[in-house]
């Protein structure tokens, strides 16, 4: 019997970023950075087409998204895509006043906000941890009646 080798066993498939930016120069850089530490990125430079992109295509796993776009606001795609099941972990990437515009990010269902000039190893750290998922419930201890074998309770 032979052992399998490193190639025998399937990749697993990256995790995948909407990217909505309308600035072109901003929006390329973080897509080469995004897609050389192995996501698969797909970009879009307003908001009509991030909601279309969450309309008709899988849901992502994170949604990376300016704030100030040319035809919505970015917490409009938040919206919709905290509506998705899987629902995706959401980024909201600003230049703008934090405490004026953001005060309510979680009635918007916005996970981080990273501020202009973006940090790439914080927004890294953010993802990594992101896609360990969701803390589990802390789990019920046993009854007193099961733990001493009488039964479920």
């Amino acid at each position: 019997m032979s052992t399998p080798e490193a190639g025998d066993f399937p990749k697993p498939k990256p995790e995948r970023i909407l990217l909505v930016e309308d600035n072109d120069a901003v929006g390329q850089g973080l897509s080469r950075f995004l897609i050389a530490m192995g996501y698969e990125v797909h970009i879009v430079i307003d908001g009509a087409s991030a909601l279309e992109f969450l309309r008709t295509s899988p849901p992502p796993d994170f949604v990376l998204t300016d704030l100030r776009l040319p035809d919505l606001d970015g917490r409009e795609v938040a919206l919709t895509a905290r509506q998705l099941v899987p629902p995706p972990r959401i980024a909201l990437i600003t230049g703008w006043d934090l405490e004026r515009d953001l005060h309510d990010r979680a009635s918007w269902g916005i996970d981080w906000i990273f501020t202009k000039p973006l940090n790439v190893d914080e927004l890294l750290s953010k993802l990594r941890e992101g896609s360990k998922g969701p803390v589990p419930p802390k789990v019920q201890p046993l009854s007193p009646s099961y733990e001493g074998g009488e039964g479920i309770p």
